[in-house]
């Protein structure tokens, strides 16, 4: 199998089956890897290694409609039976149902098929009920590869990466959400950047970001991770100047450096790009840069790389988890990029993971905190002047009790600097498990001034898709009448992947 820009990234091949038996056998994680690393290249080879333990390889083969082949294949002798020396271990018992010490090619579909039935997530008819009709028509390709888009209202288009590792931007119209051109990949700024997200112990680096927007004295341009010559990953500046690609290097140390994330907020000065960097990734260390003086990085103390940090949208201040010795688990933090000087912002229980500031229309416009608790809400925080600096949680916002999918990630505010019509709001995935490949549903929930009346909305559309459907995280966009939301989304049983964009019924000046 090739790579190719139509194939989804691995994390979207696979589907409940396989991750049932991922757990029985260790070698999966690393096919996993190979299918990220190589964007599909190292995926057939690794499948066919499987195939040799068994069970696991039938079970990709059931998925992807090929299992006589790989049958004929493990059948060595070629008598259209397989023994336990041909399919040696518990697999074999798993299969053989007869019991007559011979798996047969009939047996083997038979029992894959029960195998697979029992694996599938049930849906769960919810009680809760909403008014609002989702709207998610496919963007761009069906099939098509967009892996971690990035949206810019102020440029009007979409930065995301490939399979084949490329940085493509695409125009948007803002009046309808929709990309300009069939396939939004308008202007090729890079290639062979940093994969995303690969696993170790396979030995190859990764980016645990892709390409992220940013803005300095010449225009819109985005910043992205990418090794040099001598293998070490950099960060890297890109831009369209006159339909051609303009980019440089920006880093040029001795120790990788990636996770790029580039600051949003306007204040005059040049971009601030913050990334981890030494390897492998459990040594991970934060620093931030300006983008003009890449040799001189600041420094990110206590810095988890577990967890998600960004740069605030509407003050200069870089936002963390910070894990304290001792503590069981970390707090929201911000660094002053002007200052230096590091806050702990929040001190009540719970994970927190995705901080993210905004202005609060609601509470006349004071900047808030919003961050993820346990991954079970969204915390909304602010400053109530506490002795001890930190802030008052004043809100929780969850999705509906009765939903079958409470694992709560992603948060991320929508018109963040102010709000919409007077309510701030946050996107978020609601998914089943910690599992990027569970299924799930995206949502977008309202603060408001009446906890009572707050929105509370699934927006992705599930027409005609399988129990077996998953959508990963959501990226919010203001157009020129409406708030979107888009994901990505992937149905193993329909065999259809791609980009949505997903109306959320949230209009431009409406209360």
């Amino acid at each position: 199998m090739s790579s190719s820009p139509t194939s989804p990234p691995w994390s979207w091949r696979v589907f409940a089956p396989r991750r049932q038996l991922e757990r029985r056998v260790q070698t999966m994680g690393r096919l996993k890897a190979n299918a990220a690393s190589e964007g599909g290249r190292g995926y057939t080879c690794a499948l066919l290694s499987a195939c040799l333990v068994g069970l696991v390889g039938f079970a990709l083969a059931q998925q992807q409609g090929d299992l006589e082949p790989r049958f004929r294949r493990l059948d060595r002798d070629g008598d259209g039976k397989l023994t336990p020396e041909e399919l040696p271990g518990e697999w074999f018992g798993r299969l053989d149902t007869n019991k007559d010490g011979v798996v047969t090619l009939e047996e083997a579909r038979a029992a894959m098929a029960t195998t697979a039935a029992a694996d599938t997530p049930q849906a769960v008819a919810p009680t809760w009920k909403q008014d609002f009709v989702p709207d998610a028509p496919f963007v761009g390709e069906i099939n098509g590869s967009y892996i971690d888009p990035e949206f810019n209202e102020g440029a009007g288009q979409v930065v995301f990466q490939d399979t084949q590792n490329r940085v493509w931007i695409g125009d948007l119209d803002p009046d309808t959400g929709r990309f300009r051109t069939a396939t939004g990949r308008d202007y090729l700024v890079d290639e062979n950047i940093t994969i995303i997200f690969d696993r170790p112990p396979q030995g190859r680096k990764f980016s645990t970001n892709g390409p992220e927007w940013t803005r300095d004295d010449q225009g819109h341009c985005v910043v992205y991770t990418k090794a040099d010559a001598a293998g070490v990953m950099q960060q890297w500046l890109g831009r369209i100047v006159d339909g051609q690609a303009a980019v440089k290097q920006l880093t040029r140390g001795a120790v990788d450096c990636y996770g790029n994330m580039p600051s949003r907020f306007q204040d005059g000065k040049p971009p601030r790009i913050a990334y981890t960097y030494d390897w492998p990734i459990w040594n991970a260390k934060a620093a931030w840069i300006f983008v003009d003086e890449p040799e001189e990085p600041h420094q990110l103390e206590g810095f988890d790389y577990r967890q998600m940090s960004m740069w605030s949208a509407v003050s200069p201040e870089f936002l963390f988890v910070q894990r304290q010795e001792g503590a069981p688990y970390g707090q929201v933090a911000r660094a002053n990029a002007d200052t230096g000087a590091v806050q702990v912002l929040t001190n009540d229980e719970g994970e927190k993971n995705d901080p993210g500031l905004f202005i609060a229309p609601e509470f006349g416009g004071e900047i808030c905190l919003m961050a993820s608790v346990d991954n079970r809400a969204v915390g909304i925080y602010r400053d109530l002047k506490s002795p001890d600096g930190c802030w008052t949680r004043v809100a929780t916002l969850t999705v509906p009790a009765d939903f079958p999918y409470q694992f709560i990630s992603s948060p991320e505010p929508i018109a963040p600097a102010t709000g919409l019509g007077g309510t701030s709001y946050v996107a978020l995935l609601a998914r089943q498990t910690k599992d990027r490949n569970s299924p799930g549903g995206i949502w977008v929930l309202g603060l408001g001034t009446d906890p009572e009346k707050r929105v509370v909305r699934r927006v992705d559309d599930t027409t005609g898709a399988s129990t077996q459907s998953m959508v990963l995280e959501p990226e919010p966009y203001v157009g020129t009448h409406e708030a979107y939301v888009y994901y990505n989304f992937y149905d193993a049983i329909a065999g259809k992947h791609g980009l949505r964009r997903a109306a959320t019924g949230i209009r431009r000046g409406e209360q």
